[in-house]
Order: structure tokens, then sequence, then C-alpha cells
């Protein structure tokens, strides 16, 4: 399809949702309280009836609360039911193509009946010729042509908007349409997920509870990826039995699997999401609970890597102090790690900003809330935008990632806390990471670089400066800043000095001409010593004028 054939459709399907009235009313607000639940579900069935790229650009949205409001964020999580499967018979040959060979070759079996499908692929269950068990992932045929001529059609719509509503630039939408066409880019090639799982089953090679599927590489490609097959419960499956000793327990529904009670599950989920985040830095950007199993053996596995986040080393301290003085009530602590997160873009009143700070811990405290509540998100977005700072991406989707670990963690573990869980596995981690023989051995690495660095330039540099002196070209420019000020007191100073010598030496010039007697030259004196007192006072007024109006 084309896209002018796209955007006719595209068209098509907004005439048909009534669009403008739509935009008419989240503009100027909802005039019922209907409207108010309405409008986000008119949203999000429009997304529905526009396709894939319309599809997965609300669930992207849905993790930018600093962009979206919290009731469409809500309505948009129901983008991530499945969608309908491409069948069999239209896959088969994509399969092929991708294998460069026949299904057959590769497959003692496979399922044609999908288990799963969402809006690029779809997953078919299959064994390998050597006997292994098998998740087939493939994208669904030409979606990736189709996406690109979404987003093409997308852009146009968007830089004429801008062009037109000059208001519209403020919210920079072509830009935030760039950063979304480059998130789905990655998620459309299957290398990027592949990698990504590598690097993170290395990460957890020593851990035994977290479980990563292991990929086949041989069998991938950009649009296909085979990795194993993991059996196991979703969190939604633990149900309240009773224990050996009589105690109400959250276990695995099928009778013997005791082993898996709640808050294991929920310490395992939380420790693993730490050390993605604050540890390895490379952490699962959608831990929903359809992308979490418990095995048999009480561990959790970690599915579908096709979004993920990376932070730096610096940021993931910031936001895990940030957690830890929310928790603490600190709030010269708390504004110093949302300024530390934030690009500061002006300036900041601290009075009024330290004021919007103790407001987000009152609320903090009054309503027992979460670090992950999406109330205190929404209040620390607020004070980043009243104070002309902006927060980073990644801590969106890092407090994204929280808010949704959390949630089912809790409903696992009714005792469950996210700092009290959180804090001394990081704490450990983190001690171990700052202080233990490797990142000694990185630090005294570093030092030593930097002192051989400085040694090796030293030479030449004091050989530059010899020379200098030699040729009586070092010059030395000193500036007090400052000073401007104490420099004008001075001068002020001065002058008052040098009018009050003045008058004393016209005081007894009079004086020694009226004892002389002669009446002319007291007379031709008296003239001369007021129109010196006269130039005088022209001089020092014109002298003041500069001081008071001068730089």
């Amino acid at each position: 399809m084309s896209a002018s054939e796209r955007f006719s459709e595209i068209l098509r399907i907004l005439i048909k949702h009534e669009v403008t009235s739509l935009i008419r009313g989240i503009a100027f607000g909802p005039s019922e309280a209907q409207e108010l639940i309405e409008h986000p579900r008119r949203v999000r069935r429009i997304l529905e009836d526009l396709g894939p790229t319309f599809i997965k650009i609300g669930q992207l949205l849905g993790t930018r609360p600093d962009l979206v409001p919290a009731e469409y964020i809500e309505e948009f999580k129901q983008l991530y039911d499945q969608t309908s499967p491409t069948p069999y018979d239209d896959i088969k040959p994509l399969i092929e193509s991708e294998l460069g060979r026949p299904v057959e070759a590769v497959f003692a079996k496979f399922e044609e009946v999908p288990i799963a499908s969402a809006s690029i692929g779809q997953v078919h269950r299959a064994i390998l010729r050597t006997g292994e068990e098998v998740a087939v992932k493939v994208q669904h045929p030409g979606i990736e042509a189709a996406m690109e001529t979404d987003f093409r059609v997308l852009a146009r719509i968007l830089r004429f908007t801008e062009r037109v509503f000059a208001a519209s630039r403020v919210w920079q939408p072509v830009d935030h349409l760039e950063e979304v066409h480059h998130m789905i880019e990655k998620e459309l090639d299957y290398r990027n997920e592949m990698r990504t799982m590598a690097r993170v089953a290395e990460h957890f090679r020593n851990v035994a509870d977290v479980h990563i599927p292991k990929v086949y590489p041989e069998f991938s490609s950009r649009r296909l990826m085979v990795m194993e097959f993991v059996r196991g419960y979703k969190i939604g499956e633990l149900v309240k039995t009773k224990g050996r000793n009589g105690e109400t327990k959250k276990t695995a529904t099928g009778g013997v699997h005791d082993i898996v009670d709640g808050p294991t599950v929920a310490r395992i989920i939380t420790h693993a999401m730490a050390k993605q985040i604050f540890v390895d830095r490379l952490f699962h950007a959608d831990p929903s609970p359809g992308n979490i199993l418990i095995r048999e053996d009480g561990s959790v596995s970690f599915l579908d890597w096709g979004a993920v986040g990376q932070v730096t080393q610096r940021r993931s301290r910031t936001i895990f102090s940030l957690i830890t003085h929310l928790a603490k009530g600190d709030v010269e602590a708390v504004s110093r790690d949302i300024m530390e997160l934030c690009d500061v873009k002006g300036e900041v009143d601290q009075k009024r900003y330290l004021h919007d700070v103790e407001r987000l811990l009152d609320y903090y405290e009054k309503e027992e809330a979460s670090v992950a509540d999406p109330v205190v998100l929404d209040m620390i977005i607020k004070i980043a935008n009243d104070h002309n700072m902006l927060l980073p991406s990644d801590f969106m989707l890092i407090t994204r990632a929280l808010y949704q670990f959390e949630g089912f963690c809790r409903a696992i573990d009714p005792d469950y806390e996210l700092v009290n869980v959180l804090r001394p596995y990081v704490m450990e981690v983190m001690r171990e990471v700052l202080y233990g023989p490797e990142k000694q051995k990185e630090i005294v690495g570093n030092l030593v670089a930097d002192y051989t660095e400085l040694l090796q330039r030293l030479p030449g540099r004091i050989t530059s400066i010899m020379r200098k002196i030699e040729k009586d070209e070092l010059k030395v420019d000193l500036e007090l800043k400052g000073m401007s000020g104490y420099k004008k007191a001075n001068a002020k100073n001065a002058r008052i000095i040098a009018f009050s010598l003045l008058m004393a030496a016209v005081v007894l010039g009079n004086a020694i001409v009226l004892s002389a007697g002669d009446i002319r030259l007291v007379a031709s004196f008296f003239f001369l010593s007021g129109l010196v007192v006269t130039v005088w006072a022209l001089v020092m007024l014109a002298t003041a004028w500069q001081l008071w109006y001068g730089d």
C-alpha cells in the first residue's frame, strides 16, 4: 500500500470514529464525568482500528507518564491484548525464507496454531530435530514495510501540524515520533533481542533462581528467533493454599508446588530487577505478569526482551538514592536527587522548589505511598516541569518497570514493601561494586593511567613555560571578580577626602586673607573660592551620576 492510499485509509478510520468531536472534547475538557472515561476508551479503539503501528505507538506512550495523562495510560494497557494471528499457510514461506531451508529440515514437530500473537509477530511451539522443545517467534509478513509507510504518513502530518500550529512545537511531536520510530525499528530486528538475551543470561549466569531462556542463533535472523520453550506458571496462577504447618501461603496451582510461595517469588523478582537496573544497567522495560513465569524448580524466568532500557551508572545510583531518601522523608536529599536527575533549563526558585518537594513527601507519608506510585511519579514530573527541569526518558522506563513488578508482587505478597526488599540487596551489591577488589583495581588502574599521562606531558609543558620566561613572553592576567562594589566605595571615599581637604584649604585661606585687612584682596579671594567650590561640586555630581548609573 502506498503512502497516499494509507493516508486515505487513516482518514476514513478517523472520520468513522468522529475524531473532530473527540479532539474538541479533549482540548476543552470533558463536560461530564462519563466523558472522562469515554475519551481514553475512544482513543484506544481508534489505535486498534488503525493497526499494528498505532497499537505499538500506544503501548510505548503508555510508558511515558510525562507525556500522557494517567487515565490514558490505564486504557493503553489494554492494547497488550492478543491480536489476530497470521494463518500458518501465510507465515510458513517467511519462516522458510529466514531459515534458508524447509521447516521440516529443522523441526521434528511444528504446531501450526500459534500460542501467542502480538502487533509485530506471533509465537509457535516446536521441537527441534535434536529433541529440544523451542518457541519460534516470527514476524507477521509485511509488517515492517507497513510500519515504515505509517511512519512516513505520520511524519508528514506532524510536520504540517508544527508549521501551521506554532503552539504544537512546544510538545515537539516530530522529535517524539522519531524517538518512537527508533525504538520500534530496534524491536523489528530480532537480532537485537537475541543479543540482549545473551548479555542478560551472562549477567545471571551465577544466579540460580533467575532463568533467561536459551537462544538458538543458528536458526535465528532479523525476522525469526528460535529460543528455549519455558514451562511454568504465570503470576496470576498463584493462589492461596495451606502450607504443611497450616499457615496460609501463596503457591502455584497444581498441588505439589509448595516450594513456590508469594514472598519468595516477590523477593526473587525484586532482586532480579534491582540487579538489572542498579548493577548491570540493562533491564527488562516491560516486566508484566505475562512476561514472567515461575518454573517447577521455583526459579523465575523472564520472557520477551523486545523492550529493554539502559541507564548510566551515575543515573542508576541517583535513582536508587531518590528511592531511599523518599522512604526516609529527607526533603533536602530528595530535592538534590531530583535536581541531579534532571537537565536544568533555567533559573530555579529554591524556596518554592523546596516547598513543592515538601508537599511531595507529605503525600508520600500521609498516603503511605510507594516510590512507584503513579501519583508520586506525577508529582515528581510536575515539580520538574514547574521549575525548568527536564527528566530523562530512562527515569520514566525505570519507574514504570518498578510500578509494574511492584503491583503484582503486592498481589502475591500482601506484606510486600518495595524499599524494604530492595534496600538490603542493592546496598550489599553496590558495596561490592563500589568497594570490592575489582572496583579498587579499576580505581588504581585509572589513577596510574592519569598520572602516567601527566608525567609524560609535564616535561614538555615545563620547557614551554621556561622558553616564554626567557623571551619575556610570559604574561599573568589577574582578575578579582566581585570587587566592583569595593572599588566604587573606595573611589567615593577618596573623593570625599579630597573635597574635605579642599574645603579646609578654602577656610584656611579665607582666614589668612581676612587677617591681612585688604578688602579688595578679600573680595577676589572669596570669588575665586566660590568658583573653585562650584566647579568641584559639578565634578562631584558627574562622578556620583557615573557611580550610580554606570557599570
